[in-house]
C-alpha cells in the first residue's frame, strides 16, 4: 500500500510540474517583446495623465511629486487627477481693454 501511495505521489508531482511548463500565458516568459514594451509605455502614460494635465499649472512640481509617489494607489491617482484639473493656470494673463490703455 505504501508503494502505491509513493508512486501516486511521484506521478502527481511530475504531472503537475510538466503541466506548469506547458502553460502559455502572455506575460509568463521573460522574453522582451514589442507587445510588452507597448503595454509598459501605455501604462506609464496612463499613470502620468495628471502630471501631463498639470504641466502649465501653478502647482506643477507638487502635483508631479504627489503623482509619482502616491498615484500607485487608485485613490491617490484620482486625487492627483482632480488636483491637476482644478489647479489654477500659470498663464493667467489679465485682459486689458483699449479704454484702460488710453486712460
Amino acid at each position: 500500500m505504501k508503494r502505491i501511495l509513493r508512486w501516486t505521489l511521484i506521478f502527481l508531482l511530475t504531472a503537475n510540474y510538466s503541466y506548469a511548463q506547458q502553460s502559455s500565458l502572455p506575460f509568463e516568459n521573460n522574453e522582451i517583446t514589442i507587445e510588452k514594451i507597448m503595454a509598459g509605455f501605455f501604462a506609464v502614460c496612463v499613470y502620468f495623465i495628471p502630471t501631463i494635465i498639470a504641466r502649465d499649472k501653478i502647482h506643477f512640481k507638487r502635483i508631479f511629486i504627489f503623482n509619482f509617489l502616491i498615484a500607485w494607489t487608485v485613490i491617490g491617482w484620482f486625487i492627483s487627477f482632480l488636483w491637476a484639473i482644478n489647479a489654477k493656470s500659470n498663464n493667467t494673463d489679465t485682459l486689458v481693454l483699449e479704454e484702460d490703455i488710453e486712460n
